[in-house]
Formats: C-alpha cells, structure tokens, sequence
C-alpha cells in the first residue's frame, strides 16, 4: 500500500530545508507541489505555512524581489496571508533597508483586516529607531497602542534604546517610566539600556539610582550592567566606588 504525502508531510520538509538554510530547494519542492508531484502525479495545495516558510527563508537570503512575487502569488491564487506571512516580509523589508515598503505593507496588512501583532510592530519600530526615525518609532507605539496590541518590554527596550543613542535622555527617560505605567514591567535590558544613556552623558550619579533600583526591585544585573557602571565610575575618578561595585560582582 502505498501512503500518499499530506500538506502536512510537504509543510513539515519545506520547513525543514528553510530552517537549514536550504531555500532553493524549498522552493523547488514548493513549484512541484504546485504542478503536481512528479510521476505520481500527486497534487497537494500549499497552505499557508508552506509559503511562509519559504518567504521567511527567501528573505533572510536576501531575494527579496523573490519573497515579494511569492507573496502576490499566495493572493493571487485565493489564499489569505496570516500575520506570520505579513511579518516575514515586513521583517525582509527592514533587514534590507526597505523601510518605506515594510511601512505600505503594513497599512496594507490593517486595510485587510490582518492585526498586525507585538512582533510586527516591533520589528518595524527597531528598523526606524536604526535610521534616527525616532519620531516616527513613537507614532507606530502609539499606534500600536491604540489598535490594542500592548507593547512588550522588548519594544519599549527597543525604543528607548533608540531615545539614548539620539541622545534624547529625557524622553527615554519618561518612557521608561511609561512603561510600568502600561503594565509593562523593566527588566536588567532595560536598565542596562538607561544606564549606558546616562554614562555617555557623564551622569553617573543617575547611572547609580537606577542601579540601587534594580537591587531594591530584585532585577539581577549581568556582567554589562557592571562593566558599564565601573566605566562610568572610572571616568568619573570615583575609584573607591568602583572598587566596592567590582567586589559585588
């Protein structure tokens, strides 16, 4: 008795060879899926899954182009791509420096009744705070707000790490403390964050409080949270200060 392959059996390998770093094949099995199966003749209709995978596997290869054709071919033959499929591309756009085209998908991805999701807007959020769009990374926040997806602590620290290296200590400042404010809880990344914003401002003492905070909040620092306040304390010529926050380590 012969046993006919699935979608699911052609989703698990698709995945399998984009995970390996082996899209090309992926996207070969995915064309012969296709047009049916070889000499068995076995057609089976790709899902979304399937597609997804190798979108995701495309553009982490950088073929971009390749990704976007493969999107408008899921659409083109009826079916609806998930917040999984949007994200991917979205992610490829913003890897490859298209962050005008990952902004138009992503009004795109809303106008079809898709809700982008923390990890969408995340992405998009970083790859803004990477080219000083920082204006623009607090109006997708705020957007993200609004439609009800609440921001994780791993977008604020992205934002606000965004703030700190624009030099804009203060805003980053007030929304590290919106951040509790949301429900959102700090953790040692983002202190580490705003530690390191208020030792290249030469602000140690700052540095310092939010250090004693951490403790007083059982947020256990790491190894960078120290080497940069002993940098900061060094500069500063507070050497005996120092020496006290080595022996803690």
């Amino acid at each position: 008795m012969q046993i006919r392959p699935t979608v699911v059996t052609f989703g698990t390998l698709i995945n399998g060879l984009c995970r390996t770093g082996n899209t090309s094949a992926a996207l070969k099995l995915l064309e012969q899926i296709v047009k049916g199966n070889g000499e068995n003749g076995v057609f089976c209709r790709p899902n979304i899954v399937s597609y997804t995978s190798v979108i995701d596997g495309l553009c982490k290869d950088g073929l971009i182009d390749k990704a976007k054709e493969l999107f408008s071919e899921i659409k083109s033959m009826g079916i609806s791509p998930n917040v999984v499929s949007y994200t991917s591309l979205i992610h490829g756009f913003c890897c490859w420096g298209k962050s005008e085209e990952a902004k138009d998908l992503i009004v795109e991805m809303m106008d079809q009744h898709v809700q982008p999701d923390v990890v969408t807007f995340s992405v998009i959020i970083d790859e803004h705070c990477k080219n000083d769009k920082i204006d623009k990374a607090n109006e997708l926040l705020e957007l993200m707000i609004k439609r009800g997806v609440n921001p994780g602590t791993v977008t604020y620290n992205i934002l606000i790490d965004g703030l700190c290296l624009a030099n804009r200590i203060d805003d980053a400042r007030k929304l590290f403390i919106s951040m509790t404010n949301n429900g959102c809880r700090h953790d040692v990344f983002s202190y580490n964050i705003k530690i390191n914003g208020y030792r290249k401002k030469q602000n140690i003492n700052e540095a310092m409080s939010l250090y004693s905070e951490t403790v007083s909040k059982g947020v256990v620092s790491n190894v960078i949270t120290y080497n940069t306040l002993l940098s900061g304390l060094l500069r500063a010529g507070n050497i005996g200060h120092a020496k006290e926050l080595f022996s803690k380590m």
